[in-house]
């Protein structure tokens, strides 16, 4: 894989070309009797069907209003024009869609949170591993803006001359020397190459990811299989009433409470 020096008397920056990762691999064996497993874990929601990692302790809280000021600069103007396009209201009824809004906001960065933080202990390897995943990629997309970020950092500009127009125009004088800002477009590249084999832009796994995914599948589906064995033995049909979670758990596989949400997706 080769990296091209673009900078010339037109100022263009440096950018890492990103070149063919492979063929993806083929699809792993399903051992028998785990297809109806697989089929269920590959049905839940890696959001609304899978904990986060935080645990709150005692009783649940009272429901509040949310307001805009407790979010990012970014999430607040999403918000704000979100609420300036609201009919004429109370304060009260203006209050709860604010509310309403602020939650939709936080929902939708769910994802992003879990790639940071993680998903419960008790997550079945699929979710575990699509965080795993989503974290590595979001630390070498981080990596990778502030080394564009020094390849693009631009100290100073000089006056030169367009060579087709005669056209006096501004030439940027880069902060970093030539031989730096090739090794970071390289370093640039390899990154490219990293998340590529990762994700792939249209948001499917790459080529690694593929295959890890297909591992921790197969390791969800036989854990999940596991679970309703034990559910089955000891009888446990009844549906789990709050606080049973940990009294229910086997060791070494998600609380029983998983197969109450996975059986819900059959429905």
């Amino acid at each position: 894989m080769t990296t091209t020096d673009t900078t010339d008397a037109s100022g263009e920056p440096l950018r890492g070309p990103v070149a063919n990762y492979g063929a993806r691999p083929a699809p792993e064996k399903i051992p028998e009797g785990l297809e109806p497993y697989l089929q269920q874990v590959r049905a839940m929601d890696p959001i609304r069907d899978v904990g986060g990692n935080v645990k709150i302790t005692g009783s649940a809280p009272a429901p509040m209003t949310l307001k805009i000021e407790s979010l990012s600069p970014d999430m607040q103007s999403e918000v704000r024009r979100k609420l300036e396009l609201l009919p004429s209201m109370s304060a009260q009824d203006r209050a709860k869609h604010e509310s309403k809004l602020v939650e939709e906001a936080v929902r939708s960065r769910l994802g992003g949170i879990r790639a940071m933080a993680g998903v419960h202990s008790d997550a079945l390897p699929r979710f575990k591993e699509m965080a795993e995943i989503a974290g590595q990629v979001n630390g070498l997309q981080r990596k990778r803006d502030i080394l564009q970020a020094a390849i693009d950092d631009i100290a100073d500009v000089k006056p030169g001359k367009d060579q087709t127009t005669g056209e006096v125009i501004a030439i940027p004088v880069y902060r970093h020397g030539e031989e730096r800002r090739q090794a970071y477009a390289q370093q640039v590249t390899d990154i490219n190459r990293q998340i590529r084999l990762l994700v792939l832009d249209d948001g499917s796994f790459g080529i690694e990811g593929a295959k890890r995914m297909q591992k921790a599948d197969i390791e969800s589906a036989v854990q999940l299989k596991r679970l309703q064995e034990h559910r089955t033995v000891e009888g446990s049909h009844k549906p789990l009433v709050p606080g049973e979670e940990r009294e229910a758990s086997v060791p070494g596989l998600p609380s029983l409470q998983l197969f109450e949400v996975v059986s819900k997706t059959d429905d």
